[in-house]
């Protein structure tokens, strides 16, 4: 770190509340680096106000007055932040956990339970999280319900948004299919639902599919909003299914799906 002695401590020149606002337009690692630029840039950048205001900024009051203000939550151990010769102070690690994308992939079997009905297939898709795909796609002799399921862990207290990235082609999805997303707890918040039948399959189809290059597009389906209520951190299930046994499933492209945390 480049101390006062050394030289003029240019930071000087602007006040706490602009470096606390162009820090709002930077990443933790810029952050990182700028505040090795003086002493004072360093005690002002690796203080709880600073990481507050950032949270409360970017994740708007109400997460700022779950995670900072009122609550009792201590952040997990950050390996990255950890490693820098200075502990990164709680409102850090708190701001990191939320800056973090809840993502998992449809093609990571590791990942889902999936029903014994069927084969389920990967395909190479270079556009999506990790350039495979999903595959929902049943011969017709074969008639099954099916259930996809897959768990967020470890997930922080809030309001999460439940998202489906997915592409349909021509889908044949006779029978109610449900989304679900439900936190692991005795008494749960909102839990998000949606059902689709086949007519939303294919509105949903003739919406992105795209006459002039021949494609069918992605797009991204809120199923609703999951809450975890409390102080303490859960899993979250997420589900994907179809009870109907006496048709075929086919036409539909999984990618991922995501909770993404509210700020209201």
């Amino acid at each position: 770190m480049v101390t006062e002695q050394e030289q003029p401590d240019w930071s000087s020149d602007l006040f706490d509340s602009l470096w606390f606002h162009i820090g709002n337009f930077l990443t933790i690692n810029d952050i990182d680096r700028l505040s090795q630029a003086s002493s004072r840039l360093h005690t002002l950048f690796t203080s709880n106000d600073f990481w507050s205001y950032l949270i409360r900024m970017k994740f708007g009051p109400a997460v700022w007055r779950r995670f900072i203000k009122n609550s009792s939550i201590l952040p997990t151990e950050n390996n990255k932040l950890s490693s820098s010769t200075d502990k990164p102070c709680r409102s850090k690690l708190i701001y990191s956990e939320l800056q973090q994308r809840h993502c998992i992939s449809f093609a990571d079997f590791d990942q889902l339970s999936l029903d014994a009905n069927r084969n389920y297939i990967t395909i190479a898709d270079s556009s999506s999280l990790n350039d495979h795909v999903l595959y929902i796609h049943d011969s017709v002799e074969f008639c099954y319900s099916f259930h996809i399921e897959t768990i967020f862990k470890n997930i922080l207290p809030g309001r999460y948004d439940v998202i489906f990235r997915m592409k349909l082609d021509l889908p044949y999805m006779l029978g109610e299919t449900e989304f679900i997303a439900v936190a692991d707890q005795l008494n749960p918040g909102e839990i998000a639902y949606t059902r689709w039948t086949e007519d939303d399959f294919l509105s949903m189809y003739r919406c992105f599919n795209c006459d002039l290059t021949k494609t069918n597009l992605w797009f991204y389906q809120r199923i609703g909003i999951v809450e975890i209520n409390g102080n303490e951190r859960c899993n979250v299930y997420v589900s994907m299914r179809n009870q109907d046994p006496i048709h075929a499933k086919h036409g539909v492209y999984l990618d991922y799906v995501e909770l993404k945390l509210r700020s209201e």
